[in-house]
């Protein structure tokens, strides 16, 4: 069953966005934690603000572009305004592909062993052959559970909210909120966070393909930005109930389900949270398979089989996970703070910069 148009218009885009971010970014909290809520109450706030405002500026520069000049591949989009630049942004993200592919990969793990007791190595065997079979399904099977997958974990969010914060806005949550934030260095934080999640905005580039002008294209770049900040300002309030200790936890979000919400809430998080994991692969893979596929085409060959992106994907994937050993604290304290200013240099100031004046010229 075919997706209304405006809902492919202007939602779709959103829900792939998020439905990819929120795996790396929000689903374990660890990145919340580590750019958002480590900054107390109101500085999580101000980082949350920085975030909405990031993204929601790179998103529709980068929807314009693609609606404006027809481009729904990765690298024909950065070539627009990188030049031969964009070889030096395939490099950073190749890096970035791996490292967010194990930090998902080592929170599917751990979810798999703390719900279900399932060895780890079988978790990470599990984990492995549900990304090779969502990558060999193909785009519009990508976008309709990314789709879905957002709407049942905004509502999961939710409900989080829903149990946390009622009992609490009078008590714990409230005294956290009494310190003056550190303004600048939770708007740094914040604009970290937004750097490197939009790495993946060109290798999702083909979700905009329903845009028929700029301006539909732009507004859906808008919604997309503050709809992908929302999971981060909800899984703050929820962790302030619990800061400071919480900025401990590798896995905040399970953490603070286990001592916070009904029984059934954790085992329901973990289902939610693997969910999240493989869709969140399986969205940025099906960009790099659309890369491959142009990139055939434009050399006037076929473009490759179900079979190779499946094979791609998991040989993608075995590395990541052989990666995810070091850690998901190290993995996001680490590699994704150095990563952001390498895509600031090589992706947000040309973007932001050459890109928007190749949008405003006249067709």
């Amino acid at each position: 069953m075919n997706l209304p148009l405006l809902v492919r218009r202007f939602l779709l885009p959103a829900a792939v966005f998020q439905g990819v971010i929120v795996g790396g970014g929000y689903g374990t909290g660890r990145e919340v934690v580590e750019f958002v809520s480590r900054h107390g109450g109101w500085g999580g706030v101000i980082a949350c603000g920085v975030i909405a405002l990031s993204f929601s500026a790179v998103l529709a520069v980068s929807f314009g572009l693609a609606a404006r000049f027809r481009v729904h591949d990765y690298r024909h989009f950065l070539q627009l305004f990188l030049g031969r630049g964009w070889v030096l942004f395939e490099c950073l993200f190749a890096v970035l592909l791996v490292i967010v592919i194990a930090v998902v990969g080592a929170a599917a793990g751990r979810s798999l062993t703390d719900s279900w007791g399932l060895p780890y190595a079988e978790g990470v065997g599990l984990v492995l052959l549900l990304i090779a079979l969502g990558s060999f399904s193909g785009r519009q099977f990508v976008e309709k559970i990314l789709g879905l997958w957002t709407a049942v974990l905004m509502l999961s969010l939710l409900t989080l909210v829903y149990h946390l914060l009622p009992g609490s806005l009078d008590g714990r949550l409230a005294s956290v909120f009494t310190d003056a934030p550190q303004v600048s260095g939770a708007a740094l934080s914040g604009f970290q966070f937004a750097l490197y999640n939009s790495a993946v905005i060109p290798v999702l580039i083909y979700c905009t393909a329903d845009a028929e002008h700029v301006g539909q294209a732009a507004t859906a770049g808008l919604i997309a930005g503050i709809g992908g900040a929302l999971p981060a300002l909800l899984l703050h309030l929820c962790f302030m109930v619990h800061y400071p200790g919480i900025t401990e936890q590798a896995i905040p979000t399970g953490w603070v389900l286990q001592h916070a919400a009904p029984a059934w809430a954790l085992s329901w998080f973990h289902v939610v949270l693997f969910g999240t994991v493989v869709l969140t692969a399986v969205g940025i893979l099906q960009g790099l398979s659309e890369r491959l596929d142009g990139w055939r085409e434009d050399q006037g060959r076929l473009p490759y089989s179900r079979r190779t992106h499946a094979l791609v994907a998991a040989m993608i994937v075995a590395v990541s996970l052989l990666l995810a050993q070091f850690g998901i604290i190290a993995l996001v304290a680490q590699g994704y703070g150095a990563l952001s200013w390498g895509f600031l240099i090589v992706f947000t100031v040309p973007l932001l910069t050459r890109g928007t004046w190749l949008l405003l010229q006249k067709e």
